[in-house]
């Protein structure tokens, strides 16, 4: 599992991807024959929807999840279903989608899985498949197994697959490709990404974080989610997040520090460079990880999930890029703020000077000192917790992509 994440294992694995992508398009075109494209128009008697976006990516289900709400509104009395990687599949829960398949990248050995799926989608017998990121060869090819009546998309790599391709939509931030596409289905989509977080869920965020200490009568604490990971060159060292998470420490705030899967492996050595009023918190699975998230004052990421998370439960964010192509996935809103390749410092500045920052420094300082064993010596209640508890860390292929 380990070996797979690893970033040259994923470069290796993405470069196989494309080359396997462009065999397989070239051995398509001779059998597959392009068909004729029909008017958006004439789309009709519509009773069964499948959204097809089979990406394992918690920003990619995230941005492409809006469509949901559109075509929901659109279509009220229709069936309508989501076809998914198996790790993203938690975000859509609480969503208006009736039900949703899952691809899994263990298909690959295990392709007897990848056929028993499609029959069944194919039995449904839908009306019209979406190829939901708007040009992929994969996520056309998925569209046109589904053997729907209206199979839509946009042209491009995917349009030997279509039978009605709309006009390609460019547009300068990703948070508005799902909108302009939507419009051209005549639906209204959010511009920003969407997730739901259920009353229990709520319930149960609220009751770690009182285990934690940072929630008290039912009410949660400010505090400062520090989202450390990150996919491939989008990530920071773990020297900076600790030089970071230090300085906002030092200076009173209460930090949580948020691993991903990827980051697991650190996990002891920031537990042991960060002082004790700061929380450190294993992998969790994606939907508590997402509640607890709901809870922070103020989050601060990389270009990452999380960092869409945050946008989707409208928690200011504050994203930390290392390229310029991040810029455009980067939150936007008022609340929001975006730092192109700074340093430590300059996030702490950032940090110090954002209108939530006020609330989460703790009232009363007072100097912690600690002994041998990680426990505080001061005589605020805050101050009796263990050096940064943990919690119990759940099992599950939902801590994927977070």
């Amino acid at each position: 599992m380990f070996l797979c994440r690893h970033p040259v294992a994923q470069r290796v694995g993405k470069a196989l991807g494309h080359g396997g992508k462009r065999i397989l398009g070239g051995l398509l075109s001779v059998v597959l024959s392009k068909q004729p494209n029909l008017p958006v128009e004439e789309v009709r008697n519509v009773r069964r929807v499948l959204i097809v976006r089979p990406n394992f990516r918690i920003g990619n289900t995230l941005i492409t999840a809006t469509l949901i709400l559109g075509l929901r509104e659109r279509f009220p009395e229709a069936r309508l279903d989501y076809l998914c990687g198996d790790t993203a599949a938690a975000l859509l829960t609480h969503l208006p989608v009736d039900r949703v398949y899952t691809v899994s990248r263990r298909f690959i050995t295990r392709p007897w899985q990848f056929v028993a799926l499609f029959s069944r989608l194919r039995r449904v017998h839908y009306d019209v498949a979406l190829e939901g990121a708007m040009g992929s060869f994969s996520g056309g090819l998925y569209t046109y197994l589904t053997g729907a009546r209206y199979r839509i998309g946009c042209g491009g790599k995917a349009d030997r697959f279509l039978n009605v391709r709309l006009p390609r939509v460019h547009m300068s931030h990703a948070y508005d490709t799902r909108p302009a596409f939507g419009r051209l289905l005549g639906v209204t989509c959010p511009d920003h990404p969407v997730y739901a977080v259920s009353p229990e869920e709520e319930t149960a965020a609220l009751a770690l974080l009182a285990r934690l200490e940072l929630a008290v009568g039912g009410i949660a604490l400010p505090f400062i989610a520090m989202f450390v990971g990150g996919h491939q060159n989008k990530r920071w060292p773990t020297a900076w997040w600790i030089e970071l998470t230090r300085s906002l420490a030092t200076l009173g705030g209460r930090v949580v520090v948020l691993l991903g899967p990827e980051e697991a492996q650190n996990e002891q050595q920031y537990r042991s460079e960060l002082p004790p009023n700061v929380w450190v918190l294993p992998p969790e699975p994606l939907r508590r990880f997402a509640a607890l998230l709901a809870f922070a004052r103020l989050i601060v990421t990389p270009d990452s999930g999380p960092m869409h998370l945050g946008v989707a439960l409208g928690v200011p964010t504050i994203a930390a890029l290392r390229n310029d192509a991040s810029l455009h996935y980067a939150p936007r809103s008022a609340q929001d703020l975006v730092l192109l390749r700074p340093t430590a410092a300059e996030v702490v500045g950032s940090v110090v000077t954002h209108p939530a920052w006020a609330d989460m420094v703790p009232a009363m300082r007072e100097r912690i000192v600690c002994n041998r064993s990680g426990y505080p010596q001061t005589q605020s209640a805050e101050s009796k917790r263990p050096a940064n508890p943990g919690c119990d860390s759940e099992s599950a292929t939902e801590t994927e992509g977070v």
